[in-house]
């Protein structure tokens, strides 16, 4: 991997249309400078694909990225996995990312994370998240507080796989970083409302281990309209699917990663992580 190496960063868009413009301007600050961008509109009703079209008929914005900008329109809102799922299948780098409409880039991030894929001969990273609040409204104190300290966890665990299967510590889709020979093997993110990025990530570690960026280069919006708060009601159902996928890939011996949490590659730490978390009723 190199500076000259492509990376996609896709962009599921929706209802977003006065977060975009920052969300797609954090893209093009990037100092990694072989980028290309695919905007996908899930069908919002605020003008989102406007902002976005304005944004690329920008003779200098559409030159920052060679010209690889796509605007891609679905005709009915079909959700957040299905957006990510669309993006993907145009993109055309090695190496892919997502942003979410409502969030940003650190200049630095996708730099970074090449790096650090490349030193670790990884396929799979994410960085560390600040919480932000939206232009003129700070976050809500206690929900950053809640959050730092999920993330903050990773520490606490045997190995980062172990973090990703007692929860989704990258916090968002919008943080994973990948290569295409990953998603390849992995697959398409699944249709779950609330647990799509946890699902893929742990379909992720079954594959290959990841590794963690503990810099802050991925800003995360918290606002009332985040898909967390809103559907947290599926959450507990959701769970139950995600963690109950993961378990028969262990038992069907389906593991790639041989550091992947297993019984066989963790006797013992295995099991104590299952009974402290609860896990045994997915099993």
């Amino acid at each position: 991997m190199s500076a000259a190496q492509l990376v996609s960063v896709v962009v599921p868009s929706f209802g977003h249309a006065h977060l975009l413009e920052d969300a797609l301007r954090s893209v093009a600050a990037q100092t990694h400078r072989a980028l290309e961008l695919v905007v996908v509109d899930d069908a919002s009703q605020d003008g989102s694909a406007r902002v976005a079209e304005r944004i690329f008929a920008e003779a200098d914005f559409a030159a920052r990225f060679g010209g690889r900008v796509h605007l891609l329109v679905h005709d009915r809102n079909r959700g957040a996995h299905a957006a990510i799922n669309t993006g993907m299948r145009t993109a055309t780098g090695d190496l892919l990312a997502i942003l979410n409409s409502d969030d940003e880039y650190h200049p630095l991030r996708v730099a970074t994370l090449v790096s650090a894929l490349d030193e670790a001969g990884a396929s799979l990273a994410w960085s560390r998240v600040e919480f932000v609040g939206t232009p003129g409204s700070p976050p809500c104190a206690r929900e950053c507080f809640r959050l730092r300290r999920h993330q903050d966890s990773i520490v606490r665990h045997p190995s980062l796989g172990f973090a990703c299967l007692c929860s989704n510590v990258a916090i968002s889709s919008g943080n994973l970083f990948f290569t295409r020979a990953l998603w390849e093997s992995v697959g398409e993110f699944d249709a779950l409302r609330y647990c799509h990025d946890w699902d893929f990530l742990l379909r992720a570690v079954a594959h290959a281990e990841p590794i963690w960026v503990p810099r802050s280069l991925y800003r995360y919006r918290l606002h009332g309209e985040n898909s967390y708060a809103a559907l947290a009601e599926v959450a507990e159902d959701e769970t139950a699917v995600v963690l109950g996928r993961y378990f028969r890939s262990v038992r069907d011996g389906a593991l790639r990663n041989p550091l992947a949490p297993s019984p066989a590659s963790w006797p013992g730490v295995f099991d104590h992580v299952m009974s402290r978390n609860g896990f045994w009723r997915h099993w």
